[in-house]
C-alpha cells in the first residue's frame, strides 16, 4: 500500500486498502509480539504445522554457525524490517492525508525499532560484523550468516555505517557463486548447495537483495548481483533446451 502510495495518482485504491493496512500493523502490535519484546516472532501452537514461518520456511533454515537449530519462538531479521518499511509507509500516507500526529507516531516507533534492531542484531565479527538471521526463545543472535540480512537493506532498518559491512558479506567468496548470492555462507556448517534454504540460490530472494544493495548506493554491486541472475537464467534456458 505505501508502494502504491509513492507512485501517486492511485489514492482511491490507496484508501480502499488502508482499513486493511490498519489491521495489519494492529496484529502486529497485539499478536505478533507475544512476549512484548518489540519484535516479531513466530511459533507454532501444535506440533503441525510449520517448524518455522519466515520466508525460509523449512525446518532446518533457522540455524547457528555451529549447524545447531535454534529454537522457537524466533524473531527473525528481515520480519523486523518488513515491520520497520510498514510503519515509514504509513507514516508517509499519514503525512499525505494531513493527519500530522499520527505520522509522528508511526515515525517515532519506526526510529525506535530501528535504533534497539542495529543493537540487538548486529553480530560483531574479527572480519567485519553482520545481522543474525534471527533472535531465538532465549534472545540470542542466530549467528549464522545468511541472506536475510540483504531483506534488511531492502527495507531501510540497516544503519548507514553497517551497510557497507553487510554489503561486504553478501558479496563475499563465501556468499556470492558468481550467479547469485546463496541463502547460507559456505563457511557455515550446515551449508549444503542442494539444500532448501542452507545454501541453495533463490532468484527471489536476490532480487529484493539487489534493491537493497541500489537502495544504500552500492549501484556496481548491485548491477552484477542482477546481471549475474540473468546469465545464470539464460544458460539454464540454453541448457535446458526450453522454447
Amino acid at each position: 500500500v505505501g508502494e502504491v502510495s509513492r507512485w501517486g495518482s492511485r489514492r482511491d485504491e490507496v484508501d480502499a486498502l488502508l482499513p486493511a493496512a490498519d489491521r495489519a500493523l494492529a496484529w502486529i502490535e497485539e499478536y505478533g509480539d507475544k512476549d512484548g519484546d518489540g519484535y516479531v516472532e513466530y511459533a507454532r501452537t501444535s506440533d503441525r504445522g510449520l517448524q518455522n514461518q519466515g520466508w525460509k520456511d523449512s525446518w532446518d533454515s533457522m540455524r547457528f554457525m555451529d549447524g545447531s537449530l535454534a529454537l522457537t519462538p524466533i524473531a527473525p531479521c528481515e520480519v523486523q524490517g518488513y515491520v520497520y518499511a510498514a510503519l515509514i509507509a504509513r507514516s508517509h500516507i499519514a503525512t499525505e492525508s494531513g493527519d500530522r500526529e499520527l505520522a509522528r507516531s508511526l515515525r517515532a516507533r519506526a526510529a525506535e525499532l530501528k535504533r534497539r534492531f542495529n543493537e540487538d542484531f548486529w553480530v560483531d565479527a574479527p572480519d567485519g560484523g553482520y545481522f543474525a538471521i534471527g533472535l531465538d526463545r532465549e534472545k540470542r543472535r542466530i549467528d549464522g550468516v545468511g541472506s536475510n540480512m540483504g531483506h534488511c537493506l531492502w527495507t531501510g532498518i540497516v544503519d548507514v555505517d553497517k551497510a557497507e559491512l553487510v554489503q561486504r558479506r553478501l558479496m563475499s567468496s563465501e556468499m556470492f557463486t558468481g550467479w547469485g548470492v546463496r541463502t547460507l555462507a559456505s563457511t557455515m556448517a550446515a551449508y549444503n548447495p542442494m539444500s532448501y534454504h542452507n545454501g541453495s540460490v533463490w532468484p527471489h530472494d536476490n532480487a529484493l537483495l539487489a534493491a537493497g544493495l541500489m537502495r544504500y548506493g552500492f549501484t556496481e554491486q548491485a548491477q552484477l548481483l542482477a546481471t549475474s541472475l540473468l546469465a545464470a537464467a539464460i544458460q539454464l534456458h540454453t541448457s535446458c533446451g526450453w522454447a
